[in-house]
């Protein structure tokens, strides 16, 4: 449970490690991205039984990478889980009072309730559910191109600096090939 909250490497080193799995994912900027923003998207949704079941789901339906899926599933964790719950309550709870349904929703959990509840469960569950799929909706472009960017970035860089190393890599060569050559004419 304390890994959960405060790893022992450090947060930094943790995300660090979460960077190098990513670049070395062997799957377009394209794929990586659509499964990072996938796993981002379902931390807005409190089904957290089921999440991975859904981007699994998500990745057979467009292809996208399963593993990139996993690791963007850690934007939800104890500490962001409160923001996004309560972002997507407060979604979908404007949503259905807009929609004129909210008074629907708290007659059903007023029915469904136990007799030692007060059905509060769910005229809770219900506007989250909702509002956390409207807000992954909406945020999951900015999710793709935030990560599209960043991937396509970090691989372009480290393409062009293992190119340097490789022309270094054969000056080096060079050199000592013409100073083998140099003895072999003296």
């Amino acid at each position: 449970m304390r890994q959960m909250i405060w790893p022992t490497a450090g947060w930094k080193r943790s995300f660090i490690y979460i960077k190098h799995r990513i670049l070395r994912l062997p799957h377009s900027s394209h794929d990586i991205s659509m499964g990072l923003a996938a796993g981002c998207v379902v931390s807005f949704t409190p089904t957290w039984g089921i999440q991975i079941l859904q981007c699994f789901i998500f990745c057979k339906l467009t292809r996208a990478n399963f593993l990139a899926s996993l690791l963007g599933t850690t934007f939800g964790n104890p500490w962001t889980f409160p923001i996004l719950i309560w972002i997507s309550y407060t979604v979908g709870d404007l949503f259905l009072s807009f929609a004129g349904l909210d008074t629907y929703i708290s007659a059903i959990g007023a029915d469904q309730a136990m007799p030692h509840e007060g059905g509060d469960d769910l005229n809770a569950f219900v506007p989250t559910l909702i509002g956390g799929y409207m807000v992954a909706l909406i945020t999951f472009p900015a999710f793709y191109y935030g990560f599209y960017i960043l991937i396509k970035g970090a691989r372009a860089a480290k393409s062009k600096a293992g190119a340097t190393v490789h022309v270094v890599a054969e000056k080096v060569h060079d050199i000592k090939e013409h100073r083998k050559e140099k003895k072999q004419h003296k």
